[in-house]
């Protein structure tokens, strides 16, 4: 959805005080329902039927992101929560036993090491390019989990629990992956996704807009180019009720033929 207003009506009664007034973007809002019309409106229709008419991403593509999000949670929360309630014994933050705390841990340190090796996996996968958030996590699981080496047989000590050794290679493997993820990572700092270049966009020759829309235009059955101009004309009037806009910019607008009103930013643009 390129448009958050249902009409240019709502627009025009939302539009900002602060912002100055784009026509091609009112105009393209009125025609909201043609891509193919509004595209022809200068750099903001072009710009929105661009967004319009893009692919959505793929089935496949939104489920490998929902599991990201979910590695990337449970990667960081994991080695975190690991250490806060090993810690919580130690400083009486709060007070949980080294027989319960140290099982607690071990098992979120399993967790932390299954999810960073899934990370690293998934990262190898898709090329194993340099990306700051999934070295982040591998970051966040290697202090944490260095912590842990130290701070799980500690604490087991100092309330005498000698249970503790089962639990211990859980943090060993979650401290040896996330090293691993984080050299590799590292040693790829500069194997970066490939720029794309954008040429920076241009508006197209005005009259060649104006011909292309008006056909378009045409086109649509009387009725809709009667609703569709009624709406941009209400909007305009909007706007000079709230001050937005002079009675002669008005007046200017209104006698605009329909798919031409971008061409007011233009001269708006030159008078300031």
């Amino acid at each position: 959805m390129t448009f958050l207003h249902a009409s240019a009506r709502e627009w025009a009664d939302d539009h900002s005080a602060a912002a100055d007034v784009r026509f091609g973007r009112l105009e393209a809002i009125a025609f909201q329902a043609h891509p193919e019309i509004y595209r022809w409106f200068g750099l903001d229709g072009a710009a929105a039927a661009e967004r319009a008419t893009r692919p959505r991403p793929s089935a496949p593509r939104r489920v490998l992101l929902r599991v990201l999000v979910v590695l990337a949670i449970l990667g960081i929360a994991a080695p975190i929560g690991a250490v806060a309630v090993l810690g919580g014994d130690r400083f009486d933050f709060y007070r949980v036993d080294a027989e319960a705390s140290v099982p607690v841990a071990g098992v979120l340190f399993g967790i932390a090491a299954v999810t960073q090796t899934a990370v690293l996996v998934l990262w190898v996968a898709r090329g194993a390019r340099w990306h700051g958030l999934v070295t982040g996590i591998a970051l966040v699981a290697l202090v944490f989990s260095g912590l842990g080496l130290f701070a799980l047989p500690n604490i087991a000590d100092y309330d005498g629990f000698t249970g503790w050794e089962p639990w211990y290679p859980a943090v060993v493997v979650s401290f040896a992956i996330s090293l691993v993820s984080c050299v590799a990572m590292f040693a790829r700092f500069r194997a970066r996704e490939p720029e794309v270049l954008v040429e920076e966009r241009e508006a197209p020759a005005s009259a060649d807009a104006l011909r292309s829309a008006g056909a378009a235009i045409t086109a649509l059955p009387s009725s809709e180019r009667d609703a569709i101009r009624s709406d941009r004309d209400d909007a305009l009037r909007i706007l000079r009720t709230r001050g937005l806009i002079d009675e002669e910019t008005l007046e200017r607008a209104v006698g605009q033929e329909l798919g031409t009103l971008f061409r007011l930013d233009g001269a708006a643009a030159e008078d300031r």
